[in-house]
């Protein structure tokens, strides 16, 4: 992988939360401490967060330091996980929800589709974004409307599931049929939770 490609610790904090040493940061939380629990290699978290291994070493032993993280050693390497226990993790997680989470990315990624008329989160997030505590749900379920193809929605769709390392589930309608209001579908998540993005 070009080195021009690679994110460390040294680029810029990002201005979603200033308070991140690095978007790197933010973004290696955002994948351990949201979602359904993992315990991934620290190699593979580089390849997930397109990051060289070093800066991901570095930081995850800092954060491990803090007591955010778990670190395991095991015959393959060592593995990282959540701290669910300190008493940290809880603001943390709500923090990076808001400013990392679900919600930021696929406004992010769906976002730049020009087609894009209306762009809302349904489902388990949308719940979790509207009643904080809890568990954090595993996939994200995202309505679009407005003329989008569905190859384009699928991109879009993989691109925040990299991302976020969840799995993003477009449902794509036009205007039209959102204003109709005869699908039964879309009159089930109207009548659940529903988030604007």
């Amino acid at each position: 992988m070009a080195e021009a490609f690679l994110r460390d610790v040294r680029a810029p904090a990002p201005e979603q939360l200033p308070i991140f040493r690095s978007r790197l940061q933010g973004e290696l939380l955002a994948r351990l401490l949201l979602g359904p629990v993992r315990e991934v290699s620290m190699l593979d978290l580089a390849v997930m967060l397109g990051a060289d291994l070093a800066s991901v070493m570095r930081e995850v032993e800092r954060l491990a330091r803090a007591g955010l993280l778990t670190l395991r050693r095991t015959l393959a390497g060592r593995l990282v996980t959540r701290n669910a226990a300190s008493p940290l993790y809880e603001p943390l997680a709500r923090l990076l929800m808001l400013t990392f989470g679900p919600a930021a990315v696929v406004a992010e990624e769906f976002g730049r589709l020009p087609s894009v008329r209306e762009l809302y989160l349904f489902g388990a997030w949308a719940e979790r974004y509207e009643h904080p505590p809890g568990g954090h749900p595993g996939d994200v379920e995202v309505l679009l409307i407005g003329d989008v193809g569905p190859d384009t929605a699928f991109d879009a769709a993989q691109e925040a599931a990299a991302r976020l390392g969840l799995p993003v589930h477009p449902v794509v309608r036009t205007s039209a049929q959102w204003q109709e209001d005869t699908d039964p579908f879309l009159r089930e998540i109207r009548a659940g939770h529903l988030t604007r993005l």
